[in-house]
């Protein structure tokens, strides 16, 4: 049987989740087998979802080629550009919480999506099981500019320009551009050594790397 991959989920050569019968399953590929396998012997799932950080699944079917388990069933999914302030905020505590978790069991978030989180049972819940790599040590979090783009940047610009420019997300679902970020920040955030080194020093560097990149292209 051929499936679909849903079109929310087409980049991750993890895996990806279709619709069968009106039920949201997830395929899960062989290069995510070992960390998958990793997962399950130390027990994460179950603690991350005992925990209230994950949603529950139940495997399927198990063969050398896919893996295929069926997430419990969210009725109604609203999306980050729809939340309230505090909605997005409890879904960026969240993310930090689950990678906070998840370092002190030797793993690691790889990426920090708002669209990886929902609101179910009247809390925010983390909803992609690929979302984790085993972790290395002494380095750094792969998904922190992906954090920042999704979560800190949108944020700080409800706090200086109100709750409506959470909406931005719509238009920007891979995290609003870091100098858009920057750009749209009041001047006196850079005199902010939490915001200047977040924000504004990182798209400086974006964009040093983004010139020597085009630079090494002509060369």
């Amino acid at each position: 049987m051929s499936l679909n991959a849903h079109s929310s989920s087409f980049r991750d050569p993890s895996g990806f989740i279709f619709v069968e019968d009106g039920l949201v399953k997830r395929q899960i590929n062989p290069i995510y087998f070992e960390t998958y396998s990793a997962l399950n012997e130390a027990d994460f799932y179950i603690k991350a979802i005992e925990y209230g950080l994950l949603i529950s699944h139940e495997e399927l079917f198990v063969s050398k080629e896919k893996i295929i388990i069926q997430p419990e069933q969210i009725p109604f999914i609203t999306y980050p550009y729809e939340w309230s302030f505090n909605q997005y905020k409890e879904a960026a505590l969240l993310t930090l919480k689950f990678q906070k978790f998840a370092l002190e069991h030797n793993f690691s978030l790889k990426d920090a999506s708002a669209f990886n989180i929902v609101f179910y049972k009247g809390k925010a819940i983390f909803i992609d099981t690929l979302s984790l790599d085993i972790y290395e040590e002494k380095t750094p979090w792969r998904a922190y500019k992906q954090f920042i783009t999704h979560f800190l940047g949108p944020l700080v610009l409800a706090h200086y320009h109100g709750a409506a420019s959470l909406k931005l997300m719509s238009n920007f679902i891979d995290g609003i551009p870091l100098s858009m970020l920057s750009t749209m920040l009041p001047i006196s955030t850079k005199l902010n050594p939490f915001l200047y080194t977040n924000i504004h020093l990182l798209a400086k560097f974006e964009a040093k790397h983004n010139e020597d990149y085009k630079g090494d292209t002509k060369a």
